[in-house]
């Protein structure tokens, strides 16, 4: 896989695992599935632990970080190691050139490639995953 693709699938998957860890220490629960994601009884905005901020949306939450939004959404079974080209570059922001990728367009092809050779896998629904790993809830 390329490099800077995969650190930057990384790096938002780190964001991710803090941001599902500070919804729990807040009292959030972690869904089985998106299903029960979507019929979680908490309030669509609100604040966790720390005065950070979250906005509840369809299948998935944006938590303001120190470090910046990352915006996910659960998978099928509430796996958390899920994303695509748009959250990847939400998430990335203006550092896209940090992470190698001159513009959008340039992000966006070096996925669409690495979807081409099979490093990242479709979940048939929004999301993608990196071939061979593990789609468990901890990622």
């Amino acid at each position: 896989m390329n490099n800077q693709l995969a650190r930057l699938i990384s790096d938002y998957q780190a964001s991710v695992r803090t941001a599902v860890d500070l919804m729990q220490r807040s009292g959030i629960p972690l869904p089985l599935t998106c299903m029960d994601w979507v019929k979680t009884g908490i309030p669509n905005r609100g604040v966790l632990e720390g005065g950070i901020h979250y906005y509840k949306h369809g299948y998935g939450c944006a938590v303001s970080l120190s470090t910046g939004k990352v915006d996910f959404d659960f998978g099928r079974h509430g796996e958390i190691g899920g994303f695509d080209v748009w959250r990847l570059t939400d998430f990335a922001d203006s550092r896209l050139p940090e992470y190698g990728f001159a513009t959008e367009d340039a992000l966006k092809a070096c996925f669409n490639e690495e979807v081409a050779v099979g490093s990242l896998v479709y979940s048939g629904y929004i999301l993608y995953y990196v071939a061979d790993a593990d789609h468990s809830r901890s990622v």
